[in-house]
């Protein structure tokens, strides 16, 4: 008797065990393939509509346009000296900043330069690739290609693959993501950008969304540099999200980075140790 009973137990804990042995990419997939409901709760609100008199005085109601149209001149001021390069920036050095041919050619400056000389670049490529493991089960690699142009914008392209043993069998994760940065700040020792683009998520969902990012670089002291960056998107308005923090060490032309890179993929969340190279051509 207590033997059939125990049969009839493992039968019905299979499944929850069976499930429990998803792994974080097998879990990011299905939640990126399905889109987040909410429930309302059964309650509806009505509105109520007050009647109002559309006579109005033209005067008045000139006066609300111009002060609209001044309120918006105000906001895209604001946005664009914040944003952009304000108006005291004009003379500044970082207005004509450019890039370097690589960081610490000189020991003075990081991506960009102040000088005529013929330190700096036109345009600059940087390729990186870096190998990440949040455990022995759990790993991948991440390859970074920026192009850099007219003095203060950028290309970043980035393809992460990932990988998870679950037993006999191995699932895997791609995403890749396009983004147009802008430069803001471009002094020697500091690099800080925005940008927008996208964000695709491969095998087994087949999906893209808009994405938005900043990060930044400081140039400590020759050859160390610290560097954060944050991407985020939305796939069937599950979060997608990549950010890292890396300190790196320049050899001449090349460098190598260590650090700790975070990944939000759907319900999935994986923390990785980092380690790689990179080149400035």
């Amino acid at each position: 008797m207590k033997k059939r009973y125990l049969t009839i137990l493992l039968f019905l804990i299979m499944p929850f065990f069976s499930f429990s042995q998803d792994g974080k990419l097998e879990e990011a997939k299905q939640s990126l393939n399905t889109t987040k409901t909410s429930s309302s709760g059964g309650t509806t609100t009505k509105s109520t509509k007050t009647s109002s008199k559309k006579e109005k005085n033209s005067d008045s109601f000139s006066l609300g346009a111009e002060i609209g149209r001044l309120f918006l001149k105000f906001f895209l001021f604001v946005t664009y000296e914040v944003m952009i390069e304000s108006e005291f920036e004009y003379e500044g050095r970082m207005r004509s900043a450019e890039i370097s041919a690589y960081p610490y050619k000189n020991a003075n400056y990081g991506n960009f330069i102040y000088t005529d000389s013929t330190n700096y670049s036109i345009a600059r490529l940087d390729v990186s690739n870096n190998f990440v493991v949040e455990n022995k089960n759990l790993y991948g690699n991440h390859l970074n290609l920026n192009f850099r142009f007219f003095k203060r914008m950028s290309v970043e392209a980035s393809y992460l693959q990932l990988y998870e043993k679950l037993g006999n069998r191995r699932e895997s994760f791609s995403l890749f993501s396009a983004m147009l940065n802008y430069h803001r700040v471009r002094t020697q020792k500091l690099d800080l950008w925005f940008g927008v683009g996208a964000m695709y998520v491969g095998k087994d969902v087949e999906k893209m969304g808009f994405s938005y990012g900043f990060g930044t670089e400081w140039f400590v002291t020759k050859p160390v540099s610290l560097l954060f960056s944050y991407n985020a998107s939305k796939i069937n308005t599950r979060n997608v999200i990549k950010s890292k923090i890396q300190m790196k060490y320049y050899i001449n032309k090349y460098h190598i980075s260590s650090g700790y890179e975070h990944y939000t993929l759907g319900v999935s969340k994986i923390n990785t140790f980092s380690v790689g190279v990179g080149v400035s051509f």
